[in-house]
């Protein structure tokens, strides 16, 4: 935000920083432009090395900001500088000087872009190690296009009169070796630079770790230098040097081996204290990447709403700031198990304290459940647990331990299994007065049946035929109802007088159904086949009204074709996957679900007979197995019928999953792969 209460868009931010790092750029640029008409010159009889010390400013600028701002430095100095002091005489040659550096500032800028995209580059995208093949390349440079560049010297401008026409070889390796040394000596300079924190402050990159240490380190190595170069200056002009003064020695008129020495003294401190800084920093990171976590974690533990704790056998270690919270303890008290009993409600401190003193003594795993005092005298349950922790050398250190609150969760599971009960108990009595109340509703039905029948035969020839049709209604009503009585009868007797489950081969159950639909089979001239089918725990009685029920309605509600039914039976991780497909009428996507309700028919009692409650007690039967019952249909294609039976149950009082009447554990198989 402005100061006068506006913000700023991202994009005028990033119009600013572009601009800034365009400004800056240029500035160094020239800078190096105005370095490089000092040149530092050693001399190596019969050569000198000159030494172009402004190539650092556009080098600074590409290894900070990347190759097209490092560009543009070199273009606003660097390059015009090496073509205006070594133009004339290097005639022809200095276009084979001044590319290969401008292509040096872009090599380096965009590995350095490739070193930010990729945060922690591998050590081979440093740029040093990136210099060798540069290096190569440049040396190939200048022992062939360089030299061939030279014979068409001089050029016919006046001004480059005096340039060579010949290069010694020793010359062109000469040269190769200071390129190769000054290009190292430029990057140990630059890397030292960006290592100080004024540096980047200034060139607004993002500080490193420890960064003011790190510029510590290294102003100290140069300091160390620059003390080397002045204490030298001193003995030198005292002792070997005794016709120089000390002003000479430090700077006007230096030796040259002295010169060499100094030069590499002060570069090899610079050198260590990129090192030591660079070491310093990965300690740092190292350090701060194990404490951060550590940091986090204590700070996710003390604001969690359990009790951290670690107990060494006579004292607490650590207690997390809930257990404080919650017990109002003072933390400047003894953290002894005292503290800890003191807490426990009284009922509970005896089985507590003895549960907890028998893992300590056998160095097991603890678990207990006991009431806590909280701060404001009530007490809530918790859960505690804990694990012995060894050292390498496998000495028992401490328990780490935690207590969580329980209290809500066990009333749940109390409140839970009070209407889990309740709803059982309910269902039980709805079973019941549904039988009940089917079987006692038969014998009136049977009665009023058995007298309007009576009626009929011996008062027909007296009453007319409205009263014939009256007295042929009610008969008619009260058989319906007398049918619906027994199929409720039937469906409450799934739940209530269900068989115990027994190994039963559904081979044989099938074959026993055939022979029940003999008939109507026959009169159809439906085809039943089927695969291999397994061998499972259920009621035999139920599975095979289960199948006559499936495979009735297949020949019932037939299409134009004869009859087609396929049994399959699939295992499909611990259940077998029962279907059971027909080629009849199919079924509506939108009839899915009420087909599986009690009474409910999806056609008039004309067209098909039935009470509409044989699928309904066919997923009744399924669901007493524990399986799953749904279909699969297209309306003219035929429909689907699936439901599944668990592979294995155990016995009823070892898994509140196994249904009632459930058997024990039986191994369960195909009775083809017997």
């Amino acid at each position: 935000m402005l100061a006068n209460g506006c913000f700023r868009s991202p994009a005028s931010d990033d119009r600013g920083i572009t601009t800034y790092k365009v400004v800056v750029s240029i500035i160094f640029g020239l800078l190096g432009f105005i370095l490089n008409f000092h040149t530092i010159n050693f001399p190596f009889p019969p050569y000198t090395a000159t030494v172009l010390i402004g190539l650092l400013f556009p080098m600074l600028i590409t290894l900070a900001w990347g190759w097209r701002y490092g560009l543009l430095a070199a273009i606003a100095g660097g390059c015009q500088s090496m073509w205006w002091i070594w133009g004339p005489s290097n005639g022809y040659a200095t276009p084979f000087v001044v590319i290969p550096f401008t292509l040096w500032i872009a090599w380096h800028g965009f590995f350095a872009d490739l070193r930010r995209r990729r945060n922690n580059p591998e050590w081979w995208l440093s740029a040093y190690a990136i210099e060798v093949p540069f290096r190569i390349l440049s040396t190939i440079n200048l022992y062939t296009l360089s030299r061939w560049a030279i014979t068409f010297n001089p050029p016919p401008w006046s001004w480059a009169a005096e340039a060579a026409s010949t290069i010694p070889l020793q010359f062109s390796t000469f040269v190769v070796i200071k390129q190769f040394v000054v290009a190292y000596i430029i990057l140990l300079l630059v890397d030292v630079l960006l290592n100080l924190g004024f540096t980047r402050k200034f060139l607004r990159l993002t500080e490193k770790t420890n960064q003011m240490k790190t510029s510590y380190v290294i102003s100290a190595s140069l300091l160390f230098g620059v003390l080397f170069w002045v204490l030298d200056s001193v003995i030198g002009s005292l002792i070997f040097y005794a016709e120089r003064s000390f002003l000479d020695m430090l700077a006007l008129d230096i030796p040259p081996y002295v010169l060499y020495v100094r030069t590499a003294f002060i570069l090899a401190c610079l050198a260590g204290g990129l090192v030591a800084s660079g070491v310093l920093r990965k300690q740092q990171e190292g350090e701060r990447a194990l404490e951060e976590p550590e940091e986090q974690l204590r700070s996710v533990l003390d604001n969690a709403t359990i009790h951290i704790w670690a107990f060494d056998g006579e004292r607490y270690l650590h207690l997390s700031k809930e257990w404080y919270r919650y017990t109002g303890h003072d933390p400047a008290m003894p953290r002894t198990i005292d503290r800890w009993i003191e807490a426990v409600h009284p009922d509970d401190q005896d089985a507590t304290a003895k549960t907890w003193y028998e893992a300590l003594h056998s160095k097991a795993t603890y678990d207990d459940n006991f009431r806590l005092k909280g701060v404001k005298g009530e007490y809530r349950l918790f859960h505690s647990h804990a694990v012995p922790i060894y050292s390498e050398n496998g000495n028992f250190q401490h328990y780490q331990g935690y207590n969580i609150d329980i209290t809500e969760q066990k009333e749940a599971e109390a409140k839970l299994a009070q209407t889990v009960a309740d709803l059982l108990r309910s269902n039980e009595e709805l079973e019941q007065f549904a039988y009940v109340a089917s079987h006692d509703l038969q014998e009136p039905l049977r009665m009023v049946t058995s007298y309007m029948q009576l009626l009929k035969r011996r008062y027909e020839d007296e009453l007319d035929s409205d009263a014939n049709d009256f007295i042929g209604f009610a008969v008619d009503g009260a058989s319906r109802m007398q049918t619906l009585i027994q199929d409720l009868l039937i469906y409450s007797r799934v739940g209530t007088r269900g068989k115990p489950f027994k190994t039963t081969n559904c081979e044989d159950v099938l074959k026993q159904v055939l022979m029940n639909l003999e008939v109507a089979i026959k009169e159809s001239d439906a085809v039943i086949t089927h695969n291999p089918l397994p061998t499972v725990a259920a009621d035999a009685s139920q599975l095979a009204q289960l199948f006559q029920n499936l495979i009735g309605n297949a020949i019932k509600f037939k299409g134009e074709d004869a009859p087609r039914v396929y049994i399959a039976a699939e295992q499909k991780d611990d259940e077998w996957e029962f279907s059971v497909a027909d080629n009849g009428l199919g079924i509506d996507p939108e009839f899915f679900k009420r087909i599986f309700v009690i009474f409910q028919r999806l056609h008039g009692r004309d067209e098909y007979s039935g009470t509409g409650i044989g699928l309904a007690v066919c997923r009744k039967i399924v669901e007493r197995h524990g399986g799953r019952m749904w279909v699969e249909s297209e309306p003219g294609q035929g429909a689907t019928f699936y439901f599944t039976l668990p592979t294995r149950f155990f016995h009823k009082k070892s898994s509140e999953n196994c249904p009632s009447g459930g058997a024990d554990d039986i191994g369960l198989r195909r009775e083809d792969e017997v």
